[in-house]
């Protein structure tokens, strides 16, 4: 558990939580599904359908990713558990429609594809595109990173408690004039500990 805590420290975890958000994102602004014979009735033979056409939730999900990852960097303990339950969520949404996508392209480019046709006839054929297995690997990369904040943030240090509680006191080692002042402040008597 110790080599896991090292490698999902603060900075690596916000890191991968952005880059799976990113990369969810990116995907839907590319094909996820190609359709391939299509009814007569439609204006062309091949519709390449974007992920975002497709599976709205998706991008949504990505902005989520995106946005709890920034929150992440600022939050405190507790919150962090809330906001790595959030994103985690997000995580499993978007994985659950990439991986429809791929066993059943059909069904989950119907929708979308009624929208370009103007009829619900099916395609002859769809070919998921590498789109869908990047938000595959995006989603991953956002559930395992969730999980690894829900699991190791209560061991991160936060840095400004840490230091709003050494100032000027006892166990502060050589405080600054400007904390010598909070302290005075605060009604503590600097010159007490010199």
């Amino acid at each position: 558990m110790g080599y896991l805590a090292y490698i999902f420290q603060r900075r690596n975890t916000i890191l991968i939580i952005q880059l799976g958000a990113v990369l969810l994102l990116i995907s839907t602004a590319l094909t996820w599904v190609t359709a391939t014979g299509l009814p007569d009735t439609a204006a062309a033979n091949e519709v390449r359908l974007l992920g975002g056409e497709m599976s709205p939730t998706v991008r949504a999900m990505g902005l989520v990713g995106v946005a709890g990852g920034v929150a992440a960097t600022i939050a405190r303990k507790w919150v962090r558990g809330l906001i790595g339950a959030v994103l985690l969520g997000a995580g499993v949404i978007s994985l659950i429609g990439a991986v429809l996508t791929l066993l059943d392209p059909a069904a989950t480019a119907a929708p979308a594809l009624a929208e370009f046709t103007g009829t619900t006839d099916p395609a002859a054929t769809y070919s998921p595109g590498f789109a869908v297995w990047l938000a595959v690997f995006g989603a991953t990369m956002l559930v395992v990173s969730s999980l690894a904040m829900l699991l190791f943030s209560p061991g991160w240090s936060d840095e400004k408690a840490a230091k709003k509680y050494s100032r000027g006191r006892a166990g502060a080692e050589n405080p600054d004039e400007i904390d010598l002042w909070d302290d005075l402040s605060d009604g503590d008597d600097p010159t007490a500990s010199r």
